[in-house]
């Protein structure tokens, strides 16, 4: 363990921003969450070497950026309240829902925000409420207001046309919105009967699920409607375990994987699993959109480079493993049909 704090650099409605500190959270690590405001932006941005949010200024002064190696450095600092699975299959299968919620219900995160002209209007206003520099502890005075006012502005077709290269617009909605709600029916089934994905700790996949509610999906009036019709229980979820921290529970003994996890992973097949050969071919050609049907209707999908880094980055993982627990990793992929997402 480093002493010291973590500033973590965002804003609330972040997807990303919300993930880490869901982590920072439930592992007890000193931490700030900070808007990623115009005082500080230059300076982040000349360190980090990205624009992305969010950043996470270390208690020796890193800079360092992407939700996954973040929570991970995190997991590294603090072994005594890790939120990986140290045993291959629980291991693996984490990881790959983590993949799963950062690659692509990120679509389903943008449609719901901006697909409606209030819900564009009121995400637009509750982000550059902190990229636009407000004050958190009163309400901004004029001059204040027109800055945020002015990053809305450019926010909001900015939003807007982020939902339209990922195919996430309304001529896509109808099977993008049958998918997030049988993703979001299987999660309550499971949560109903297990606090965590792989046992009474929170792994990092759940902690990414838990970002993306609290950032998105019940924090967007439009999405929290979704969710209240068709999951319901995971609001209480959300609001209750966003207020866990790790008071050194276990995980399920054995490598075991839980029933109540396994229909999600047709789930996944039938979508990212699409998608994710799909944009590795994109990528490796230099193209710069990913096209593919899905459930017979074509996509046209900004090509992902990072989605591809994270995809290798699983398959490293596998390979750095000791033999057995590789073996054991290829065998819990293969068993649910997931192995070929994640061989070169």
């Amino acid at each position: 363990m480093l002493p010291g704090e973590y500033l973590i650099y965002g804003c609330d409605p972040s997807y990303f921003t919300r993930m880490v500190e869901a982590a920072a959270r439930y592992m007890r690590i000193p931490h700030k969450a900070l808007p990623k405001s115009p005082d500080v932006r230059e300076r982040l941005e000349a360190r980090a070497g990205t624009h992305l949010i969010p950043v996470v200024e270390t208690p020796e002064g890193w800079v360092i950026h992407d939700s996954t190696y973040i929570i991970q450095l995190f997991d590294m600092r603090f072994p005594d309240r890790a939120v990986i699975p140290p045993s291959p299959a629980q291991r693996i299968l984490c990881r790959v829902i983590d993949d799963w919620i950062d690659e692509w219900f990120t679509r389903a995160a943008l449609h719901f925000r901006w697909v409606t002209d209030e819900g564009a209007r009121e995400g637009a206003a509750a982000i550059a409420r902190d990229l636009g520099g407000a004050p958190r502890d009163r309400e901004p005075n004029a001059d204040e207001q027109a800055m945020v006012q002015a990053v809305a502005d450019f926010i909001l077709p900015w939003g807007r046309k982020a939902m339209g290269v990922m195919a996430a617009g309304p001529d896509h909605q109808e099977k993008l919105r049958t998918e997030l709600a049988a993703f979001l029916k299987l999660l309550e089934a499971h949560y109903a009967v297990m606090p965590g994905l792989f046992g009474e700790r929170l792994s990092m996949a759940d902690l990414k699920i838990l970002g993306a509610m609290k950032a998105h999906f019940i924090s967007d009036s439009v999405a929290r409607a979704f969710v209240s019709e068709h999951a319901p229980g995971l609001i209480g979820w959300t609001d209750r375990t966003w207020e866990r921290v790790d008071e050194g529970e276990t995980w399920l003994a054995g490598d075991e994987i839980p029933e109540t996890l396994e229909p999600l992973f047709p789930l996944l097949l039938d979508g990212f699993g699409v998608f994710l050969p799909e944009n590795r071919r994109a990528v490796e050609a230099g193209e710069k959109w990913t096209e593919f049907k899905l459930a017979g209707q074509s996509l046209r999908i900004l090509t992902r480079p990072d989605a591809e880094k994270a995809r290798q980055a699983i398959v490293a993982e596998i390979a750095s493993m000791p033999a057995g627990d590789a073996k054991a990793a290829r065998a819990a992929l293969a068993s649910r049909g997931l192995l070929f997402l994640y061989e070169d």
